[in-house]
């Protein structure tokens, strides 16, 4: 197995899939792309310990994946009691800041015309949307607008990041009738500061295929320094 054995993996992205279901991304200590499958949110914790957060360096046992449809960076999370994972250290800012600028592609479809379906982009943000979702009012949607190094042309994606669900969640139960506001406020700050976006593409879906050989775009993370 050409990908398997104990990683170094950087965690910058932590995207809600379904249930408890969420897909950690991050880079190894290669600086290559990778995502550790299958993954819970139970996973993101060992006897109460937090052994995975956002810049945080974690020692993982990965195996190549085996599963059908596999994307390039799909690797397998080996999970017994031999191979715990441990948070070895958090990334300093001087870190972060180096990292993401070495990870940095020049637009979305640099990264995915290249046989990726994960990457890096610096994005300008036109809005911020934070809504009941359309197809089931029960849950909420978060969506941006945003161009990335492709001058004039606009991308309209979900975002899936679970850190930024919950920080509107908790916004709208702490501020009822604010969310307007905030949103706002929100797309000035990611303009203001270094921004950028982890994305990645979804598996095909036959049903409803994507523009990307019929997989999905979406905004994995979002990580502002």
């Amino acid at each position: 197995m050409a990908n398997s054995g104990k990683t170094r993996f950087t965690l910058l992205a932590i995207s809600r899939l379904y249930n408890t279901r969420i897909s950690l991304v991050g880079v190894d200590e290669n600086r290559r792309w990778i995502r550790p499958m299958p993954m819970y949110q139970s996973d993101l914790y060992n006897g109460g310990q937090k052994v995975f957060e956002i810049f945080g360096v974690t020692e993982i046992c990965l195996n190549d994946w085996w599963g059908t449809a596999p994307r390039p960076e799909d690797r397998f999370f080996v999970r017994n009691e031999q191979q715990i994972p441990s948070l070895i250290k958090t990334l300093s800012d001087v870190e972060r800041m180096r990292l993401l600028r070495s990870l940095l592609d020049s637009s979305v479809d640099s990264i995915f015309s290249r046989g990726r379906t994960l990457g890096l982009i610096k994005p300008t943000v036109r809005e911020v949307n934070f809504r009941r979702n359309p197809y089931n009012p029960m849950e909420y949607e978060a969506r941006f607008i945003f161009e990335d190094g492709t001058a004039g042309f606009e991308h309209n994606w979900m975002a899936t990041d679970l850190l930024w669900h919950q920080k509107f969640h908790d916004f709208i139960r702490e501020n009822p009738g604010m969310l307007s506001a905030k949103l706002k406020e929100t797309k000035d700050m990611l303009n203001t500061r270094e921004t950028y976006f982890v994305v990645g593409l979804t598996r095909i879906f036959l049903e409803n295929p994507g523009p990307y050989g019929g997989c999905w775009p979406q905004v994995l993370g979002v990580l502002v320094l």
